[in-house]
């Protein structure tokens, strides 16, 4: 049995577990984020729903797709140049906006618990439509190069930066 046939099987079975109870856990923070009337209302529960969709997301963007490719023997990325660019674009915004989402949440308990009336006003729904969207339009932004400067290696048949410049930014 070599090394290279266990991480294989690695890959495939306890990526297929965790994706497994990563789907479940976020879908089920979705469906109790969205469905019950007081979480609707509450900032930083808004955060965490915004947070499970892009996890959930990432998930099924990255790990099923990492699943197949090392189960079957076909990476998608080394053949296809906008399977390439969009893996890359939606793992870079989703794990982005999912980080965001879990420190917003965490800013928001810190101003809903806080002592003084001043800093407990910023604590509303309203607010955490507006900063989630800005977050999102900031991250997507971002993930543009990403689109733009990937590219498949003619020499290695791998998804890889192309532009130096870029390739030093994200390092």
């Amino acid at each position: 049995m070599s090394l290279s046939y266990v991480g294989t099987q690695l890959t495939i079975y306890v990526g297929s577990a965790i994706l497994i109870a990563g789907v479940l856990g976020n879908g089920i923070n979705i469906f109790i984020f969205s469905s019950v009337r007081t979480y609707r209302n509450t900032p930083s529960t808004f955060y965490f729903l915004v947070g499970s969709i892009h996890n959930l997301l990432y998930l099924a963007i990255n790990l099923t797709f990492r699943i197949v490719s090392v189960g079957s023997g076909f990476d998608l990325t080394r053949t296809s140049l906008a399977w390439c660019r969009a893996r890359s674009f939606f793992l870079s915004t989703n794990s982005a906006i999912s980080f965001t989402s879990s420190c917003l949440a965490t800013i928001d308990q810190f101003l809903a618990t806080s002592q003084s009336a001043h800093l407990r006003r910023y604590s509303k729904i309203e607010l955490a439509y507006r900063i989630v969207l800005v977050a999102m339009v900031v991250w997507y932004l971002q993930g543009i190069p990403w689109i733009l400067y990937q590219n498949i290696s003619p020499i290695s048949t791998t998804c890889v930066r192309t532009n130096a410049i870029y390739a030093i930014y994200v390092s």
